[in-house]
């Protein structure tokens, strides 16, 4: 199995990969219609990107630092696994 993370950054194989839901931890309503929600305080982590536009809702999940979640360039939608090294 490739190496990958869920929507929290929790890896594969670890406990709790794909299974219950965490509180977030830092909650940034960056600017109007978008909003980052991260999970942990590691270095490196899942970051969720809501982003609401012309009443549509999209929710994606990225991985990388959270000083980097508005210019990361490895979102995807939020319910797919994401691959760390990308």
């Amino acid at each position: 199995m490739a190496r990958c993370v869920d929507k929290y950054g929790r890896l594969n194989g670890s406990v709790g990969y794909r299974n219950g839901e965490l509180e977030p931890y830092i909650v940034d309503q960056a600017t109007a219609g978008v909003t980052y929600i991260c999970y942990t305080a590691d270095a490196l982590r899942a970051i969720r990107r809501i982003t609401e536009a012309d009443s549509v809702i999209t929710i994606e999940v990225g991985y990388g630092a959270w000083a980097d979640r508005a210019t990361l360039t490895n979102y995807t939608p939020v319910n797919n696994d994401i691959d760390p090294e990308a």
